[in-house]
């Protein structure tokens, strides 16, 4: 029986996942890591938490963290790239 991982390394992610995901030439740039955030994506497809329930430390310079990660996670599975990766 596989299991399914619940977080990637950075090289994991550029490996299987990077090539599969859009990403944009211009405009807004995330301050997070594209792997950190497919890895919160993986633990709340994993727990069924709820987006605000994220462990993500606060910032009170960033209080957009918790939207990008929910944004990313539109985009992937919007245009397809997360099932091909699964």
């Amino acid at each position: 029986m596989s299991t399914i991982p619940t977080s990637l390394t950075e090289k994991q992610f550029n490996q299987h996942v990077l090539p599969y995901i859009a990403t944009a030439k211009r405009g807004f740039v995330c301050k997070i890591p594209l792997h950190k955030l497919f890895n919160y994506i993986l633990y709340r497809l994993h727990t069924g938490c709820q987006w605000g329930q994220l462990p993500i430390a606060p910032d009170s310079s960033d209080p957009e963290k918790k939207k990008s990660v929910m944004m990313l996670f539109t985009i992937i599975f919007a245009s397809g790239a997360g099932m091909a990766a699964w």
